[in-house]
């Protein structure tokens, strides 16, 4: 295995779990979205990216309400399955696209990615993701980045295993099957401020979330280009 590719083992992840007529995430939408969008005062109108979407779940919310999205993620088979559970409603609204290598000639008002960077191990990997996110914000735009931590710890998963089968549960109904072992690093605040500065995003409003579906604590930031 080529050890750049080993995020991609969520493509197998999501396949594995859509073969035994499953979702894997939490349906709920994400809180904090809606209440950075509305503290910034973030229109309707706005271009909004979500970068790394999964199964759709803030991306469809924000659809129904006639927010302007367009909602991006690696997985061919989970774009497949956003449009499917909403009836090819919002195709044009839904793009397989890998931020590593793909090129996007759009700039948005608004970016947000909920549980991405922590699936990114290799520095050169997190630095191209957060990269994308300076280039593709407008002058003025804001960009919430929630990744899984408590801002202590820090640990990182083995990427050379990443496609391996593991037990896992099924975030979404509770029941455990065998699935991609997939990959993870999570860092503390001081590795995560570090990482946005020398990117050149300034953090304008950080805290920990407990709101976040599916994990005890999250670390949250409001970023915009330095």
């Amino acid at each position: 295995m080529n050890k750049n590719n080993y995020y991609k083992a969520y493509e197998k992840r999501y396949k594995q779990v859509y073969e035994k007529n499953m979702m894997w995430s939490s349906n709920s939408f994400t809180p904090e979205v809606m209440d950075i969008i509305k503290e910034f005062n973030i229109s309707q109108k706005a271009k909004i990216l979500d970068l790394g979407c999964g199964e759709g779940r803030d991306a469809i919310y924000l659809l129904k309400e006639n927010y302007n999205v367009l909602a991006i993620d690696y997985s061919q088979t989970v774009i497949n399955k956003c449009n499917e559970i909403t009836n090819n409603k919002f195709t044009k609204s839904f793009k397989q696209f890998d931020i590593l290598e793909d090129k996007l000639n759009e700039k948005f008002d608004f970016i947000y990615s909920i549980a991405v960077l922590h699936m990114f191990v290799l520095e050169e990997h997190r630095n191209k993701y957060l990269n994308f996110i300076k280039t593709h914000l407008n002058e003025n735009g804001k960009a919430l980045i929630c990744i899984m931590g408590n801002g202590v710890d820090e640990y990182f998963s083995n990427i050379e295993e990443a496609f391996n089968d593991t037990k896992r549960i099924v975030l979404n109904n509770s029941s455990t099957i065998n699935v991609a072992t997939t990959s993870c690093r999570v860092v503390n605040w001081s590795t995560f401020e570090n990482e946005l500065r020398s990117n050149n995003l300034k953090i304008i409003k950080k805290w920990i979330s407990k709101k976040i579906p599916e994990f005890n604590s999250s670390m949250c930031v409001v970023v915009k280009n330095n």
